[in-house]
């Protein structure tokens, strides 16, 4: 009798000693959680309150810094968000690559059981599958500060680690706008148009791409098609019929836009020139002296002007990625 007692007590401690660290495992993930789901339904502040309290006792918990700057960003903060995130993808990756040195090391026998812990691996909480959000969030702010040769190297991690990927190749598509980099803008336009009805969006960067690769009847009939609710696409395809030397066509254009806004910069510029390749330079002058151009009409007419590229994509969701470690 005095045997089994012994035994069913020592069971339920043994019991007892398994559940604390299981339940504190757990609650850990369920506070990391509910912060991922403030920022889900945008409650940010309540995002940061409670990430910042959790930081506070465990200062190498990735995951929480990783919601920060993803916090810091929705709220428009956008200096910390990508100091924030920066120090993340740099820690992670160094003791990944620590991780990686160690143990081949281990293998060979060159490293201690002390350098293992050194490392940091045991310490440190980062959910691989977060890189993805990790690496677009970068991405995105990287776009926002017209570094795009760091955002394109983000938005292909980002589809690597496969996040999203109509919104990661949609960035791609830009940024490798900016980046002149045309034939691998079609690339990722041709997946969207698998992945998605063609949006306005989308049939704008088609216009742009088409006249960049000496494709102009395919931009006229895209930019033609969207000219009425977007305005930059009008634009366009008056800049495309002035380049062509249709300066008749160009000047009706930007007349439109100009009855519906007197004061829209670009069309005054232009209309200008096409006044001035038309002959009448009178009127190209008044044009000019309407936005204060004091520059001689010669200088300020070349024979063709590059069309303008707007993000059509400014703006996005993020994926918070809140139910990888459930």
């Amino acid at each position: 009798m005095k045997k089994l007692l012994t035994l069913l007590v020592g069971m339920a401690l043994l019991a007892f000693w398994i559940e604390i660290p299981f339940s504190s495992a757990q609650q850990m993930y369920l506070e990391e959680n509910r912060a991922c789901k403030y920022l889900e339904q945008g409650k940010i502040d309540q995002a940061i309150l409670l990430l910042n309290r959790k930081l506070k006792r465990y200062p190498r918990n990735y995951d929480c810094h990783l919601y920060l700057g993803l916090a810091y960003y929705l709220k428009g903060d956008f200096q910390n968000s990508i100091k924030t995130l920066s120090k993340v993808e740099f820690e992670t990756e160094r003791l990944e690559k620590a991780k990686s040195t160690i143990e081949a090391g281990k293998s060979m026998g060159s490293f201690s059981q002390e350098d293992a812990y050194l490392s940091g691996s045991s310490a440190v909480v980062f959910t691989k599958e977060r890189s993805g959000v990790l690496k677009f969030a970068l991405g995105m702010l990287y776009k926002k500060n017209k570094d795009y040769k760091n955002a394109s190297k983000r938005f292909s991690q980002a589809l690597k680690y496969k996040y999203p990927e109509i919104e990661t190749r949609e960035q791609l598509l830009v940024v490798h706008c900016f980046l002149e980099e045309y034939e691998k803008a079609k690339k990722e336009l041709e997946e969207l148009l698998k992945s998605e009805k063609e949006s306005d969006e989308l049939c704008f960067m088609k216009g742009y791409l088409a006249h960049y690769l000496k494709d102009d009847a395919q931009a006229i009939e895209s930019f033609s098609r969207i000219s009425e609710t977007m305005i930059w696409a009008k634009q366009n395809l008056a800049i495309i019929y002035y380049n062509q030397g249709n300066y008749d066509k160009a000047l009706e254009i930007w007349q439109e836009i100009l009855a519906e806004n007197p004061k829209d910069v670009d069309s005054l510029k232009n209309s200008g020139r096409a006044y001035f390749h038309l002959g009448q330079k009178e009127k190209a002058q008044e044009q000019f002296d309407k936005i204060g151009l004091k520059i001689k009409l010669e200088k300020y007419s070349p024979k063709t002007i590059p069309l303008i590229l707007v993000d059509p994509f400014p703006e996005v969701g993020f994926d918070f990625q809140c139910k990888v470690a459930s």
